[in-house]
């Protein structure tokens, strides 16, 4: 019979919110945010200050529409929005004191660099993982070493956090994947697979 020990509860719970909180993220990304944030990127020089589009204007982005709105703080601001979304290569439509910035269809290259965003959040919540495996496993070493418990517990400690961090792996893996192919759509996806074999 192995020994009983509670080190991993503290691994299983970590791990499981880490995820949650990985599949939380992952939701809030979407092929909208390439234009989004190169639209976020507009700067304009104004009375000798550059200001932030943000400045000037709030953006709001509905995914079910194919266009982004734009609504404008000062009449004064819309030649100048306009120019920089036209350099930007969007079609516009001026609608009151909204502009109506009309969502591209991305090329692969563009829906690539969603994709490494992607990855660099992956990385980071699997160095999270990894944390999380560990620090259990220390207290259970640092408590074998004063004599609190047996060998046999540091040891079904390390291997029972092992087996929920290789869960958590394939859990996040399984569902960076989904998302990927969600991004990308069937035919890039594949592109996109055979790319990185």
């Amino acid at each position: 019979m192995l020994p009983l020990e509670n080190y991993s509860i503290q691994a299983k719970n970590l791990l499981e919110s880490i995820v949650q909180d990985y599949e939380s993220n992952l939701k809030n990304i979407h092929k909208d945010i390439f234009y989004l944030n190169e639209i976020k990127k507009i700067r304009f020089t104004i009375n000798s200050r550059i200001r932030k589009i943000t400045d000037l204007a709030e953006i709001k982005n509905n995914q079910q529409d194919n266009f982004f709105t734009i609504i404008v703080f000062n009449e004064d601001y819309f030649e100048i929005l306009n120019e920089e979304l036209i350099k930007l290569e969007l079609n516009t439509k001026r609608d009151g004191q909204f502009i109506k910035v009309f969502k591209k269809e991305l090329t692969y290259n563009q829906l690539m660099s969603i994709v490494d965003d992607i990855e660099k959040i992956k990385n980071r919540t699997l160095t999270r993982c990894s944390k999380a495996k560990s620090e259990p496993v220390i207290r259970a070493r640092t408590a074998l070493e004063n004599q609190f418990i047996e060998p046999a517990v540091s040891r079904e400690t390390f291997n029972q956090c092992e087996i929920l961090q290789k869960k958590a792996i394939d859990l996040i893996d399984l569902v960076t994947q989904k998302r990927i192919k969600e991004i990308l759509g069937e035919t890039y996806f594949e592109k996109y697979i055979s790319e990185k074999i």
